[in-house]
């Protein structure tokens, strides 16, 4: 097929969350369960048996799914155990007492709880082979919903891949029927510390941890999990062709990703204290509220907070990614990947994979590929880079153990000093047409194993302070919709009338567009619309849904032109083609697929600060639509027929 029917994307993305284990292309296979690997190496792994029987998982090892262990022997179990009964009785008495969870020397004297959280920590619902693990963190979550790091070390001329840095694979690959089976030379033991405390205990990071103690803002990163939500108490009956259950997510987890500079950084600018990193900070952000270091409105407060985002960001998640192992087959070669995230300081940060440049895979925030910056003083502070993990350890003895897996969030090392200049942001950086996805205005999404699952839920109304839903019902969905950006939407269903917080974008008149997917071949099932666009509160433009008869729309191939004049026709009428971006899996761009589209909303002013788009039906009909992304075109973009807007 050509086309994957729109109509069929949730029906389809339910098939996908059932475990069926891949009987192809295997390594070797045993016969075995991961359970029976186990039990036929007793001898050497008896502990992990003992405690994953303990903790409730050796009977779902048994079962068929797909799961991914990391088995530690018991040499390594017994020397873990060992050492946190050590710290703890070295530090009991102190003043500041480290608790493990383990005051006995023995396995055997572990607590049931303790056994639980040591085997959840090296078992993931996911069969995950050595191939498949690339730097950042594995895209399903252990059994402790912990992410668990991915870097590669090369000790004594092997290749290790190492988990979390401190666990190193030491036998991979073992393929057994239910799973994969990795053979670890440590026990995975991800930190309990959050991410403030993490930045805190870390030696090379002085100089903005006291920044991050003097403003205050490490009680900003405190949150954790919402202990409360319970998840079952939200389903939504989707009445849209499947008559299917879906539940919400399974947690509600606040996590945090910082970028931080390492103090040698500073150092490079004549930073070497606090002082100096204040004067700096009042340099580019001014004196207001100077000395009142933990008002929002002090520069040192602001140089802090434009250094995190309220989202859990791997590095191989930091710009856009797909559920599929071979998303980059489907997105143009040599076309940049980007994506925006609103700060803590309230500003976007944009974050970008240069693809079309010769710095190729590495990941930047704000970068620009003008050869000098708008404000020359800038050149600096922008093209930031965030170091792998594989690199930064190996450029100091100092980082070569850190752990930037956090228990609430990732702390990422970056090579040049963060900053916020609107100047720049308006003349350079954000001087573009803004694509924003519309799973990236919800933060809830990459923190509990949402954005990039093949299983995705509705969305409870108390679930993102992003989102607020008046009625009707938000499922999430991706999997088969590899004709979606990012191969991900959202789909508005019932008597909807949903609002979204949308990020702070640099004060400018835009043309605001909504991207979507309209009706295809079965118009007797599945209707879209009519749906009002507000902003703010107010309408903007009428309302729209059943397209077909009124988008102008005619296929290049179709034209003279390859669409030239078309797509002014269409302009006209307030639509646009979908762009070449992304495609199908037949390789079919977007823009050749009938039923993606986008609808020119209004040409609007937006201010500084935060600003509402609702999404209403107004129709007596139950229905649904489907929303994939928001493009925000500065207007002189669209305005000037001397340079019209590329097709990407």
């Amino acid at each position: 097929m050509k086309q994957i029917l729109c109509i069929l994307t949730i029906a389809l993305s339910i098939l996908a969350c059932r475990e069926e284990i891949d009987k192809s292309n295997r390594y070797v296979f045993t016969g075995e369960t991961v359970a029976d690997f186990m039990l036929n190496r007793s001898e050497k792994y008896s502990h992990m048996i003992t405690l994953m029987k303990r903790a409730g998982l050796f009977g779902l090892m048994q079962t068929w799914g797909q799961y991914t262990l990391f088995l530690p022997d018991n040499e390594s179990v017994e020397k873990f155990v060992a050492e946190q009964d050590s710290i703890y009785h070295a530090t009991k008495d102190s003043d500041n007492p480290v608790w493990t969870g383990v005051i006995s020397p023995y396995v055997e004297d572990l607590t049931d709880s303790m056994a639980t959280v040591i085997a959840g920590n090296h078992v993931v619902e996911a069969a995950y082979r050595i191939a498949e693990m690339s730097e950042g963190a594995l895209a399903t979550r252990n059994f402790n919903n912990r992410l668990l790091g991915i870097n590669y070390i090369v000790k004594n001329e092997r290749f290790y891949i190492m988990l979390n840095n401190n666990a190193a694979i030491i036998g991979g690959d073992n393929q057994v029927e239910n799973g994969i089976v990795h053979f670890v030379d440590k026990v995975v033991d991800p930190t309990s510390k959050n991410v403030p405390k993490l930045i805190r205990e870390t030696q090379f990071f002085k100089i903005f941890t006291a920044a991050m103690n003097l403003t205050g803002f490490a009680d900003s990163l405190r949150k954790d999990i919402d202990a409360s939500y319970d998840y079952t108490q939200y389903n939504v009956q989707s009445y849209i062709v499947t008559q299917s259950l879906y539940h919400a997510p399974k947690t509600r987890y606040f996590k945090y990703t910082g970028f931080i500079e390492p103090d040698e950084v500073f150092n490079r600018h004549g930073i070497n204290n606090i002082n100096d990193l204040i004067a700096f900070a009042e340099k580019w952000y001014g004196t207001e509220e100077k000395g009142n270091y933990k008002n929002s409105k002090n520069a040192l407060y602001k140089f802090v907070a434009y250094h995190f985002v309220e989202r859990e960001m791997p590095h191989n998640k930091i710009v856009p990614y797909s559920i599929y192992d071979d998303f980059d087959e489907y997105m143009p070669t040599l076309y940049d990947r980007y994506d925006y995230f609103e700060t803590m300081m309230g500003p976007l940060m944009k974050t970008v994979k240069p693809l079309s440049t010769p710095e190729g895979r590495d990941t930047y925030i704000n970068y620009s590929k003008r050869k000098q910056p708008f404000n020359t003083e800038m050149r600096n502070h922008i093209n930031v880079r965030v170091i792998p993990l594989t690199e930064f350890v190996k450029m100091k003895e100092a980082y070569a153990e850190f752990d930037q897996m956090a228990s609430n969030g990732i702390v990422h090392p970056i090579d040049k000093i963060l900053l916020y200049n609107e100047d720049e942001m308006i003349g350079n950086i954000l001087n573009e047409r803004i694509r924003i996805d519309f799973f990236s205005l919800i933060p809830e999404l990459s923190s509990n194993n949402v954005r990039y699952s093949r299983c995705l839920p509705c969305l409870p109304n108390i679930y993102s302070e992003k989102v607020k839903i008046n009625s009707g019902d938000i499922i999430l969905t991706s999997g088969v919709a590899e004709s979606y950006y990012n191969m991900d939407m959202i789909t508005l269903q019932g008597l909807f009338d949903a609002e979204f917080t949308l990020p702070s974008l640099p004060p400018r008149v835009y043309e605001i567009r909504l991207a979507f997917a309209k009706q295809s071949a079965s118009n007797s099932i599945y209707h879209i619309g009519p749906m009002q666009v507000y902003i703010d509160g107010k309408p903007e433009g009428l309302p729209f849904g059943e397209i077909d008869d009124y988008t102008g729309r005619i296929e290049d191939s179709e034209t003279y032109d390859n669409g030239v004049e078309n797509d002014r026709y269409m302009r006209n009428l307030g639509w646009m083609k979908a762009p070449l971006i992304y495609v199908d899996r037949n390789h079919v761009p977007a823009r050749h697929n009938n039923w993606c589209i986008r609808k020119i909303i209004t040409k609007k002013y937006l201010d500084t600060g935060r600003h509402k788009i609702r999404f209403r039906l107004v129709s007596e009909y139950i229905t649904g639509h489907h929303l994939d992304y928001l493009e925000f075109v500065p207007l002189h973009i669209v305005s000037d027929p001397t340079k019209p807007e590329d097709r990407y």
